[in-house]
């Protein structure tokens, strides 16, 4: 019995004196006095900003297409007798080439008629002549140094009747000429064919289309723009003979990015109704020229245009634009609200002509409690400059880009 007490109470009493051992050591603790640390402010993220010169960079998309398309249309008809090996879709061909060649037996013989009618004209020409002067030398022998009382008398009329027919004789030459050149279809342009709907064998009449056709030696692109981005693009004028702002034209085509170099020409003569846009023309000159991807009409391409270059501006990350014209600026370890005057936006950046000077200190954090003057710390100790900004001294700047 007492072997089984000790084996309960030895165990009981040695917790029993760790309690107490524990309590002692606790009570017997000093407290460490407290010492105050001073509020050093929210721990932000910043950049230094500096001048820079920014060529703006406008963006925005298009559809290719022809600046001259046209249809094949005869102006006399008769039966197509020859057509060019490249009247074709897709074929090439050259300015003065005949495309399409009507029978001209029935046009030769219209020439050779208003030929003899000409030559005949002119023997009735020359016999009224001879008899108008025959009728004056017999007035001049019998009424001699007397004006005759009527211009028939020296046959004057029919001398003029016989020189207007010889006019018209003529005037019907060239026409049968003319319709005789006629039944050679060709345009005055370098092209590709669209489609063909004639063909050998076929009677065709005037305006009757044979084919439509468009030049290959200028595509352009209809770019819509907000009539405020025209500010920093150069349009020329009509009747100025300069191309306008350079343009870059990239597509993707067959696997591959293409790029191609045009020249803004002019805009549409009106603004969209649905849209509010401008609508810039681009030109690309020789689109066919390159051995790689022509450029052709209906492919879908993205057109970066070269404007004016943005002077000394400040480029800031756009979440660090507070209300679309307020900064937070670092200033001697506490942050200051400043106003700035924004000239364009750029995706996640913001361009910034007025506000700044040079080496300020752009606050980028986003804070839910903000006041003017508070204190603040700033990560790294000052900021870093931001991406892609380049001194004001060096030319070749960070571009400013707008996407439509």
């Amino acid at each position: 019995m007492i072997e089984k007490l000790k084996r309960v109470a030895v165990p009981l009493l040695i917790v029993v004196a760790g309690f107490v051992i524990a309590f002692l050591l606790i009570s017997s603790r000093k407290t460490p006095p407290r010492v105050r640390q001073p509020y050093l402010g929210p721990l932000v993220e910043a950049v230094t900003v500096h001048p820079v010169d920014h060529p703006v960079i406008v963006h925005g998309d298009g559809t290719v297409r022809a600046r001259i398309r046209v249809q094949l249309i005869p102006q006399v008809a008769g039966r197509i007798v020859e057509v060019h090996p490249a009247l074709a879709a897709g074929g090439f061909f050259r300015a003065g080439e005949a495309l399409v060649t009507l029978d001209p037996r029935d046009y030769q013989a219209a020439v050779q008629r208003a030929e003899a009618a000409v030559e005949q004209a002119k023997v009735q020409l020359e016999q009224a002549e001879a008899e108008s002067k025959v009728a004056r030398q017999e007035w001049d022998r019998i009424h001699p140094g007397e004006k005759p009382s009527s211009p028939l008398v020296l046959r004057i009329p029919q001398v003029e009747q016989a020189r207007a027919q010889l006019e018209a004789a003529r005037a019907d030459l060239a026409t049968a000429r003319l319709n005789l050149e006629r039944t050679r279809l060709s345009l005055p342009f370098d092209g590709r064919v669209v489609s063909k709907n004639a063909d050998v064998g076929q009677y065709v009449g005037p305006g009757q289309a044979v084919a439509t056709v468009y030049g290959s030696h200028v595509m352009e692109i209809p770019v819509p723009l907000r009539d405020a981005e025209l500010e920093w693009l150069d349009v020329p004028t009509p009747g100025s003979g300069r191309p306008g702002s350079p343009v870059t034209v990239s597509a993707q085509f067959a696997g591959a990015l293409h790029r191609w170099k045009g020249h803004i020409s002019r805009t549409e003569g009106e603004v969209d109704l649905a849209t509010r846009m401008v609508h810039v023309i681009v030109e690309v000159d020789e689109p066919f020229a390159r051995r790689t991807a022509p450029l052709v009409p209906g492919m879908f391409v993205h057109v970066a245009i070269s404007g004016r270059t943005l002077e000394g501006a400040f480029v800031i990350p756009r979440q660090a634009l507070h209300d679309g014209r307020t900064v937070w600026l670092a200033r001697e370890g506490k942050l200051r609200f400043v106003p700035v005057n924004v000239a364009r936006f750029d995706g996640a950046t913001a361009l910034v002509t007025e506000g700044l000077s040079d080496g300020d200190v752009v606050i980028t954090s986003q804070l839910e409690v903000v006041t003017d003057g508070m204190k603040i710390r700033v990560a790294g100790g000052e900021g870093q400059p931001p991406s892609g900004a380049t001194p004001r001294p060096a030319p070749a700047g960070a571009a400013a880009e707008v996407r439509s």
